[in-house]
């Protein structure tokens, strides 16, 4: 090998190794030109500590504003109310009857005070027309009528007596008039249901001691409240679950402006071919951008949190609002501290899916579009621990963010070894997010078509003259992901769709069918329209023979292994008994039908036409452009997905990473098909096995009060095949580099003039 080709290979290993300098100075150049920006130090700086002292004064004017407006209330009727409990004292209620938060402007009015002129047979009617308009008109907020008919009920009659023993007591109804449309009225009508709740009771202690029974016997017991955590723990309690929702939410937001303005601002400025030219490899490019975005995220979350805890202490404490000075107190600064360490991983991985997201934008307009979605799907992540109940446990400490959010709040609270139990599994699983989110970012800066490509305005005609024009073997990465989309929306209307699961087996066979139609349905008619080969399309390619046998073989050993991990995973993620219940007559639907009906049914159906569409037409699509690790990771999860219960989907997504990883291999979805035939007809007929009187299922299979379970010395055989037959597919080659076949390289397209030079001198 001559000197100079050395040299170009030694040149070329370099070229991949980030120089911190270069990352340095970028960062630097990005900050620069972002706090400059006015629009930026507005957002970052300004924002936080004006918006939160305003959004205080806004209460405080609104808590007096509805502290000088008294409910007004209504009683007419008051010379009905005789011999019983006093109601009214003077133009008020009684105090005894409870404490109101707010006063209560009272009017009171006779009966024959509103009739007027009124004949004899329309008084009643006249009365509550009349009462019925003032709520109406915003008169009062409530009128509460007392019938003649509350006058001339026996309230004072014996419980036990010749009366009690003819007719039954009568049920005198107190109506009360209120507008649901107006919030004033709906409160008003609610303090006064509590009044004449009271009164009521008054009522009743009245008559029970008229015939001699004591009161206090129908309250045997009575409890008392008592909190015995300190006042730094309700605190914490508190500021554990919104502090951390408050920062991660402008963590994101902080996130997005910056990456925005950092890619497809500069796109508009026409300053970033400027820098792509310059001698800063892409790597350090993408990772000077991202220390800048993750640097503006923190400081917003940072910013906003500070202000946010102050304007809140002060206000709430000057509102006096009734156990407030309990809650609402400083945050402990010590236990917060661990908010802050937790805040650096997940703003970088905000920030690294915003600039990737960024890149495809053209302008800030369209990022903005495309920053919108990513914080739809982002935001569920963070509002889940929210939900009451969601604690830090082995299922929720393997979510994105949403791990790393309940282990800060078992860190503020105080719980440290339930938080240092859990950190290895939150600290692999942030990790890793992060790890695939900058790879996302770095690759697309490497992409030459992704950063400069399709600034052409789009045309309905021209593109669907460009589909049929240029139509090739296998479909593109956009005709795949729009594939996937549409199956995955198709079967998310249709499962609404179905109201009660069937409970006889030709209703549950047309519930199994319609899925499969609406999985392979799209598929197909987008290979027909939009390829030239329907086969190649779906990947219908006979691979060495050999792989064939070796497909079944590894399905039947596979099994025992994907059993166990769907066991784990409900005892990760438990199935609820509501829908365990709604479950169960399709189970015994399905154990008491045919055995061949079943096996075509729910192994042999699915694993057509699920291969067909996933590892078939969308796979190929987006194994193309050097996206092996795309295809294998996409499909996997739509896979999943379309399964729709989250416990058969997270199992599914990870079969689905072992049959793409095989298609990979192959080049053929035929061994796939196998595979999942073999481990959904295994799945289905476990229970007939295990109840079979075949003497070998014994040595297999044992039944358990859980259900039928593989015997641990098959399992361990099982595990050993399998895996044998996963390095036999490891060997395999198709024959053809797929992730290469079939592009089109324009003058968009980047070519590394280190790799050329080094590919010409080999």
């Amino acid at each position: 090998m001559s000197k100079q080709s050395e040299q170009l290979r030694r040149r070329a290993a370099m070229a991949d190794k980030a120089r911190w300098s270069a990352i340095w100075l970028i960062y630097i150049r990005e900050m620069r030109d972002q706090l400059r920006d006015r629009r930026t130090l507005f957002t970052i700086a300004v924002l936080p500590i004006m918006l939160y002292p305003l959004v205080g004064m806004l209460l405080l004017q609104i808590a007096q504003f509805s502290q000088q407006h008294p409910t007004a209330v209504c009683v007419v009727g008051t010379e009905h109310l005789v011999d019983g409990p006093a109601l009214l004292d003077g133009e008020a209620f009684a105090p005894h009857l409870g404490e109101t938060e707010q006063p209560i402007n009272l009017l009171a009015y006779r009966w024959d005070e509103l009739t007027g002129t009124a004949s004899a047979s329309t008084k009643d009617e006249y009365v509550r027309s009349k009462a019925s308009g003032w709520v109406t008109q915003g008169t009062f907020d409530l009128v509460v009528l007392f019938p003649p008919e509350f006058k001339n009920a026996s309230l004072k009659q014996e419980l036990i007596g010749t009366a009690g023993r003819d007719r039954p007591v009568e049920n005198t109804q107190i109506e009360l008039l209120y507008n649901a449309g107006r919030d004033q009225s709906v409160v008003a009508r609610g303090r006064v249901a509590s009044i004449l709740t009271a009164w009521r009771g008054e009522w009743i202690k009245e008559r029970l001691s008229g015939v001699g029974i004591d009161p206090d016997v129908l309250l045997p017991f009575d409890w008392a409240d008592q909190d015995t955590s300190p006042k730094q723990t309700r605190e914490a309690a508190f500021w554990s679950k919104l502090l951390p929702f408050i920062m991660l939410v402008w963590a994101m937001t902080g996130a997005f402006y910056p990456a925005i303005d950092l890619v497809a601002g500069e796109k508009e400025r026409g300053t970033l071919e400027t820098l792509l030219c310059s001698p800063a490899l892409r790597c350090e490019i993408v990772w000077g951008k991202l220390g800048a975005v993750a640097t503006f995220s923190m400081l917003t979350a940072l910013l906003n949190a500070g202000s946010m805890l102050m304007t809140s202490s002060l206000v709430f404490k000057h509102i006096g609002i009734a156990g407030t000075s309990q809650v609402f107190g400083a945050p402990p600064l010590v236990p917060m501290l661990w908010l802050f360490v937790a805040l650096i991983p997940l703003a970088c991985l905000f920030s690294a899916l915003a600039l990737a997201v960024a890149a495809m934008a053209r302008s800030s307009k369209e990022g903005q579009y495309y920053l919108m979605p990513l914080m739809m799907v982002t935001l569920p992540l963070v509002m889940l621990p929210m939900i009451p109940g969601t604690t830090l446990n082995i299922g929720t400490s393997l979510i994105p963010v949403t791990g790393m959010f309940l282990l800060v709040r078992a860190l503020v609270e105080g719980q440290y070894a339930t938080a240092l139990f859990f950190v290895p599994m939150v600290a692999t699983v942030t990790g890793a997010c992060l790890w695939a989110a900058a790879r996302w970012a770095r690759h697309q800066f490497e992409s030459e078509s992704v950063l400069f490509g399709g600034s052409e305005q789009w045309e309905l005609g021209m593109w669907v003259r460009h589909l049929w024009r240029d139509r090739q073997q296998a479909a593109t990465p956009v005709q795949a992901y729009a594939c996937g989309a549409f199956i995955l929306v198709s079967l998310f209307f249709a499962r609404l769709s179905v109201a009660v699961v069937p409970t006889d087996f030709t209703g549950i066979a047309k519930m199994i069918m319609l899925p499969q139609v609406l999985i392979l349905f799209p598929a197909l008619l987008m290979a027909t329209m939009f390829t030239t080969s329907i086969r190649e399309s779906l990947r219908i390619r006979m691979p060495h023979w050999t792989t064939l046998p070796m497909a079944v073989l590894f399905g039947v050993t596979l099994h025992p292994t994907y059993v166990m991990l769907s066991k784990f995973i409900n005892h990760l993620y438990p199935i609820s008994e509501q829908a365990a219940a709604a479950m169960k007559p399709f189970a015994e639907q399905i154990g008491s039908a045919p055995w061949g009906s079943v096996v075509l049914l729910m192994a042999l159906l699915p694993a057509l036409c699920e291969e067909l569409a996933f590892r078939g037409f969308i796979f190929g699509g987006l194994v193309r452009e050097r996206g092996k690790f795309r295809a294998v990771v996409v499909t996997a999860l739509m896979f999943g997905i379309s399964h729709g219960v989250l416990q058969q989907s997270i199992a599914a997504s990870l079969m689905g990473v072992v049959l793409g990883w095989i298609t990979l291999r192959t080049g053929s979805i035929l061994p796939c098909i196998l595979i999942h035939v073999t481990n959904n007809a295994l799945s289905v007929s476990l229970d007939r096995i295990s109840a079979s009187s075949w003497e070998g299922a014994s040595l297999f299979v044992s039944q358990t009060d859980l259900g039928p379970a593989y015997q641990p010395f098959w399992t361990l055989i099982s595990m050993g095949v399998a895996t044998t037959c996963l390095l036999y597919f490891g060997t395999m080659r198709p024959h053809a580099d797929e992730s290469e076949s079939e592009l089109v390289i324009d003058h968009h397209d980047y070519v590394d003039p280190t790799k050329s030079l080094v590919a010409a001198a080999n």
